[in-house]
C-alpha cells in the first residue's frame, strides 16, 4: 500500500469521495479547503483513481529516511 495525495477540481470533492473509496483509496484525511485527499492505495489502482472524473492529479508520497537507520 502506498500512500497518495489525490488533488480534484473545485467543488467536486463532496461527490467523489466515495467513488475514490470504491476505486480502492483507503481515505485518512479530507482537506476541503485544498481541495485534496490524502489516504493509502494498491499501486495498481493508481491508474483507475486518476481515470476517476474530477480527480486532477495523484502523487505518491515518498518517505525519506536520513542515518541513523
Amino acid at each position: 500500500m502506498d500512500k497518495v495525495m489525490v488533488s480534484v477540481a473545485d467543488g467536486s470533492l463532496p461527490r467523489i469521495l466515495d467513488d475514490l473509496r470504491e476505486a480502492g483509496l483507503v481515505v485518512d484525511t479530507v482537506l476541503e479547503a485544498l481541495g485534496v485527499v490524502t489516504g493509502t492505495v494498491d499501486v495498481r489502482a493508481i491508474p483507475a483513481l486518476r481515470a476517476l472524473p474530477g480527480v486532477l492529479d495523484v502523487e505518491r508520497q515518498w518517505r525519506v529516511q536520513l542515518p541513523p537507520y
